[in-house]
């Protein structure tokens, strides 16, 4: 059963960039594993003290589900949730 963790960790991140500009993370690592992104979901912008966050809601390829948040001025990728199971996290 999959739990939601609030997560909130700076993490290294693959993306593709699209012919049109738009930017896809294709994967990322955390706690020493590298999770490959099976599918993205939700794409939005937030406003969060003042920086204008890109936040995605992506699926791994094991099933969990993450929400990964980019900061374009800073170029630097966060992990704010992830839904996992708890043997997996």
């Amino acid at each position: 059963m999959n739990r939601e963790l609030l997560v909130n960790e700076t993490v290294d991140t693959l993306i593709r960039v699209m012919p049109n500009g738009d930017v896809r993370p294709t994967s990322f690592i955390w706690r020493d594993r590298t999770r490959y992104v099976n599918d993205i979901g939700r794409h939005w912008e937030e406003v969060v003290n003042g920086k204008r966050l890109h936040c995605y809601l992506i699926q791994a390829v094991d099933k969990s589900a993450y929400e990964l948040q980019w900061d374009p001025a800073e170029n630097t990728w966060l992990l704010h949730r992830a839904w996992v199971d708890v043997g997996l996290a």
